[in-house]
């Protein structure tokens, strides 16, 4: 309790004092410390620091408190965030009308009826930007027609962002509508970007009906020049998005955001009007036509006048060669992000000359690493890069001075985020054996690894890689002892070899500043992803043989990232007792997300004390997922977890573990934060049923925001179950996949 004389002191600092300190708190804190006194209730209401507002993750937020949060400063509002406000209730939304200086809102996933939203527009004189969640679209038209305020307020806007959610079906043979009609942009006489958000996967089921727009005054849309597409398999966005998309094309205008993710571009091209508008790129800022086949450079993509690309996707196109990344780096300098996830060609040279002797022998490098080194010495503004997915193993830098793709990477000291496969970390240690260093695996572990990668031929390995045999001798550590080193330590050889310093302490060292960090294995795929959804039999593991040198040792260098803030670790197999996650919870004291799918051996969880031990020095994770088949969900675990009193959301993916109701129970009695949980494990399905049933009963009304979901992960009705979960849990939480590099910097806030 503060003294009469601290509170007199504290009374005596200025007003512009208190605001700067006000900025750098919580909008929970502001709106508690208006409850203090008078003098703190006019500060927290002040302009300066109430002209955007953003309730994202705000899961505090009930509808009472949003209401007194907002009516104090209705008239300061410039910008209104509440996408993913899913919680609150459409008679709370009242006071939204109430301010009149409002430029921009945004009410995706908020629970708002089409008559209520056009009344909101009405009300709203100065908004010009606008995104929105529609049930059916085909009841939209009809309530504009009736409300000429909200036809005012499009005729205003610069950006449109619709958001689409549809009622799904769950049938093996469904029945889908086609159907047309009119839409917005007859209203639309202003707009300059159109934004439109789907599913993230049509494996939870299809929509009912897919529309087509009806574009009736397309010269509405000439001043278009930014459209995006979320990464979503939902066809009637698809749709929807593509429609309108063509119609733009038409017109003959200059992108400068063009997101497309899931299209055909291939077909595109013969449409009238799309070539003609990419003939020109300078304009383009952002760009993904990711999945396409086309070569880089050709014909049809002109990168030779993208001198103003700041953002590329190219992720899973096969035709991304060395003499792409050398165009890139001449061309596209002011590059900031870059994703080529899963273009394994990267590496390709160009044709050689035919030899004199034989001049029908035309044959291309496989190990050309100059394209990349090019992109990385003459992109020096790249800051996010995704190599998830490629295999760039040590023979194939053998040619240069760089023992790994990391340390090739390492030539950028100004990382922010950074996705790439573990087996590019694994090199030749250079020592009188010449042997690899499997060192870190129990002995046993490899014996039965290298019987099934005996078996797969498809394992991408170089010709002149040997495997390592039963028969080798070769010195392994144990796995039970761990190694008393901190991240910034490596591990010594004999007295007569140099200190071996692992790959990933060099990029380490080199990049203080990385805040987004993957190691995705090129051959996993979890049992929710985003190529087939929710869909248990699609999960498969074929980790590259180079990825099992990769294990607690080298991921200990990760805990000297003191400003990590998400990180994804999956199918590593050469982690034992995961001692690596015990140093990260103590390193990166700014972690917010994790998420780690099957380490080590599949059979046996062996890193499981591991993550028990660095539970208690995650002091600010807010999401966890945990995906390994055999994974027990018991009070143990729980226990720890509980005391991350931080978490808000837990998803854990364990096809033949068990639960412990009654820790279950005691984890949300801990963590008081905790509002969405999800369990997919072996226990029955009215075991989780009736758990999921008593937990929503006893704190809806606490904590509105709740969602829970716990269901066997191979029982039927999966898909229905998963669907009650609102989409912002699924596409940021339930699903795995790739999160660098997927959309542009300056547009993640939109979606």
């Amino acid at each position: 309790m503060a003294t009469a004389e601290e509170r007199l002191g504290f009374d005596k600092l200025p007003d512009d004092v208190i605001l700067i300190i006000l900025k750098h708190l919580s909008l929970k804190d502001c709106f508690n410390l208006r409850q203090v006194n008078k003098r703190f209730e006019a500060i927290c209401t002040d302009k300066s620091i109430n002209r955007q507002i953003c309730f994202r993750r705000q899961y505090w937020l009930t509808t009472d408190k949003f209401q007194r949060f907002i009516n104090p400063i209705s008239e300061c509002l410039d910008k209104l965030d509440l996408n993913s406000c899913y919680w609150l209730k459409p008679s709370g939304l009242d006071v939204i009308s109430r301010c009149k200086n409002v430029s921009s809102l945004h009410l995706m996933q908020v629970r708002v009826s089409i008559k209520a939203l056009c009344n909101i527009m009405s009300n709203l004189p100065l908004l010009t930007r606008l995104s929105f969640s529609i049930s059916d679209i085909r009841d939209l038209h009809p309530e504009l027609s009736n409300s000429p305020g909200a036809q005012e307020c499009l005729s205003r806007l610069i950006s449109l962002g619709l958001h689409f959610r549809h009622q799904l079906v769950y049938s093996n043979r469904p029945v889908i509508n086609f159907c047309s009609g009119p839409s917005v942009f007859e209203h639309c006489i202003n707009l300059e970007e159109f934004h439109v958000y789907g599913f993230p996967s049509n494996a939870r089921g299809i929509p009912k009906y897919i529309f087509q727009p009806q574009i009736l005054k397309p010269e509405n849309l000439k001043n278009v020049k930014v459209m995006t597409l979320n990464d979503a398999m939902d066809p009637a966005a698809r749709m929807f998005f593509f429609g309108t998309l063509l119609a733009v094309c038409k017109l003959s205008v200059k992108f400068k955001t063009l997101l497309q993710p899931s299209g055909n571009v291939d077909h595109l091209w013969t449409m009238d009007g799309y070539a003609s508008c990419l003939q020109n790129m300078e304009e383009l800022i952002h760009f993904d036509p990711s999945r396409t086949t086309f070569q880089i450079p050709s014909e049809v993509l002109h990168f030779e006048s993208a001198r103003n690309l700041q953002y590329l996707n190219l992720s899973d196109n096969a035709a991304v060669t060395s003499e792409t990344l050398h165009l890139l780096a001449d061309t596209c300098t002011k590059l900031t992000s870059l994703n080529l996830q899963n273009c394994n060609y990267i590496l390709l040279g160009p044709l050689k000359q035919p030899g004199e002797t034989d001049p029908s022998d035309q044959r291309r490098v496989y190990n050309d690493i100059s394209g990349l080194q090019a992109l990385l010495l003459g992109c020096a503004e790249l800051r996010n890069f995704n190599l998830s997915g490629i295999h760039i193993h040590s023979q194939d830098l053998s040619a240069t001075s760089y023992s790994s793709l990391a340390a090739l990477l390492a030539i950028n000291n100004r990382w922010k985020s950074l996705a790439m496969s573990p087996c590019c970390l694994s090199i030749e240690k250079t020592s009188k054996t010449n042997k690899r260093p499997f060192s870190l695996l129990p002995e046993s572990y490899l014996v039965k690894r290298r019987r099934i990668a005996g078996g797969n031929k498809n394992n991408n390995m170089s010709p002149n890689a040997s495997s390592p045999s039963a028969g080798q001798d070769e010195t392994s550590a144990s796995s039970s002892s761990p190694t008393p080193l901190s991240p910034s330590s490596s591990s010594s050889t004999a007295n007569d070899e140099p200190t071996f310093v692992p790959e990933l302490e060099k990029l380490v060292r080199s990049c203080p500043q990385m805040e987004n960090f993957e190691l995705n294995c090129s051959g996993f795929r979890s049992a929710f992803n985003k190529y087939f959804g929710v869909n248990p039999t699609t999960c498969t593991s074929s980790p590259c043989m180079f990825s099992l040198t990769v294990g607690d040792q080298e991921l200990m260098s990760i805990g000297r990232w003191k400003g990590l803030r998400t990180l994804q670790l999956t199918s590593i197999p050469g982690v034992n007792q995961g001692h690596c996650l015990l140093s990260i919870a103590k390193g990166c004291t700014s972690l917010e997300q994790l998420s780690i799918a099957c380490l080590g051996q599949i059979s046996h969880c062996l890193y499981r004390g591991g993550l028990i031990a660095a539970f208690p020095f995650f002091s600010k994770l807010k999401d966890f997922r945990l995906e390994h088949p055999y994974v027990k969900v018991d009070e143990i675990l729980l226990s720890s977890m509980s005391k991350c009193t931080t978490l808000e959301r837990i998803c854990i993916i364990a096809k033949n573990g068990a639960m412990d109701t009654e820790a279950i129970k005691d984890l949300f009695e801990k963590v008081k934060v905790l509002i969405n949980f999800q369990l997919y494990c072996g226990r029955s399905f009215n075991v989780g049923r009736g758990l999921q049933a008593y937990l929503l009963s006893k704190y809806k009304k606490k904590r509105p925001a709740i969602n829970i979901c716990i269901h066997p992960l191979l029982g039927p009705g999966l898909q229905e179950a998963v669907s009650s979960l609102h989409d912002q849990h699924i596409d940021d939480l339930t699903i795995l996949k790739s999160t660098v590099s997927i959309r542009p910097e300056d547009t993640k806030g939109t979606s």
